[in-house]
């Protein structure tokens, strides 16, 4: 057959469907097919009256979906982008980004209509919690199914949140005890995972937005399509704001790190030779009983006291670690 997992879902709970049994249309709940996570072709028969169109959504799908991988990911960009597609009035497509403990990215595609839910690869979905959720009667139809990975994908990304605020407690206890230059890496690096993650949470704003969209009799309204779309914009924009002020307060940060850094060195250099010009004006004045002055090996005493206190100097300055 043509499906990796199918259950029936309804009060009752989750039915596993075996493949010697006959399909026949669900009156109270749904079905759920579970595919390989490439399994495009695999995709069944959504709608019966969209034979020949169901082939042409899917190919262009996959072609976007294999764009996007292609492209390079950068720290804080989005290599799946959250998208809610109206492919007919009765079929629907969405796509969640979900993200794991390692922070890695993953997609999690699923087809719609009013009795059927095709899903691309259980993605660490849990099987119990949603047979527990069915027997509670919590999923009665594919848009509950739906509203409740969205769930579960806001909850890994209020994690990650988390996980960041905790790096950066940790970054402000060190800054506050011992700064160093590395801090403001991890600073920056930090700043772009918050990116993403905001990036994240505006597009799927928008996905969640356009669900109650899926129960209405006709293809849609174009003015809340609209609206949609500015407030996406809107979102963007105020988010390249923020990038762009943030880039400027790193540059500025920069600028002022690299002027500290030579104010550092040159007020380190004035302080380690300041015994040494101390002492050469003392040996400098014009007296005539002075150590060393009528000693024929005066001259280098007067070295080797000027490089003992250089020494001592720069020994002091390394333990209480004012060099690095």
């Amino acid at each position: 057959m043509w499906w990796m997992e199918a259950f029936y879902i309804n009060s009752q709970g989750m039915k596993i469907i075996r493949e010697s049994e006959p399909q026949s249309d669900v009156e109270d709940g749904f079905k759920l097919f579970v595919l390989g996570l490439d399994a495009w072709d695999q995709v069944p028969l959504l709608w019966t009256d969209h034979l020949e169109q169901q082939s042409d959504w899917i190919e262009r799908l996959r072609e976007r979906d294999a764009v996007e991988l292609s492209e390079p990911a950068k720290e804080g960009a989005l290599a799946f982008h959250p998208r809610f597609e109206r492919l007919s009035m009765n079929v629907h497509y969405m796509c969640f980004r979900d993200i794991d403990e390692q922070r890695n990215e993953r997609p999690i595609r699923c087809f719609l209509t009013s009795k059927v839910c095709v899903l691309l690869g259980w993605n660490g979905a849990d099987q119990e919690r949603l047979s527990e959720w069915a027997g509670r009667g919590i999923l009665t139809n594919p848009l509950e199914l739906a509203c409740a990975f969205g769930l579960r994908v806001l909850r890994h990304h209020q994690n990650q949140l988390e996980s960041i605020e905790d790096q950066m407690d940790v970054i402000e206890e060190q800054i506050l005890t011992d700064s160093r230059a590395w801090q403001l890496k991890q600073i920056i690096s930090l700043h772009r995972q918050v990116l993403g993650l905001k990036r994240s949470i505006n597009a799927h704003q928008s996905v969640f937005g356009r669900l109650k969209n899926i129960e209405k009799p006709e293809y849609g309204d174009l003015q809340e399509e609209l609206n949609f779309e500015m407030q996406r914009v809107i979102n963007n924009a105020h988010q390249t704001h923020e990038m762009i002020e943030s880039l400027r307060a790193a540059y500025q940060a920069a600028v002022d790190n690299r002027a500290n850094d030579i104010m550092k060195v040159l007020t380190l250099v004035a302080t380690i030779i300041l015994p040494i010009t101390l002492l050469t004006g003392y040996f400098g004045m014009n007296f005539e009983f002075m150590p060393f002055i009528h000693h024929p090996y005066g001259i280098w005493g007067f070295y080797g006291l000027s490089a003992t206190i250089f020494l001592i100097v720069v020994l002091y300055f390394w333990k209480k670690k004012w060099l690095e």
